[in-house]
């Protein structure tokens, strides 16, 4: 968590009721956290990436939706080791 903190923005959006309120990214966020360009963004956002459109081209992610989808999405790989 504490290497996600540096990319995340440092204020946070309060919705309608303050338990609601989270840490926000915006694309750029992601794509540095991710280490992706705008394009695999967008591939990613197809396969299911959690996103909020909030004008024509500008999206903010929840940073716990980007934490999930990245768990729900890790491949592992075994280098051969046979357990």
């Amino acid at each position: 968590m504490n290497n996600l903190q540096s990319y995340v923005n440092k204020e946070e959006v309060t919705l309608t009721h303050p338990n609601l309120s989270k840490l926000w990214l915006d694309s750029g966020d992601v794509m540095r956290l991710l280490h992706c360009s705008r394009r695999t963004l967008d591939k990613l956002r197809t396969m299911g990436l959690p996103y909020y459109k909030v004008h024509t081209h500008y999206c903010l992610y929840k940073l716990d939706e980007v934490q999930a989808f990245i768990e729900n999405h890790k491949i592992i790989k075994d280098h051969g080791n046979a357990r």
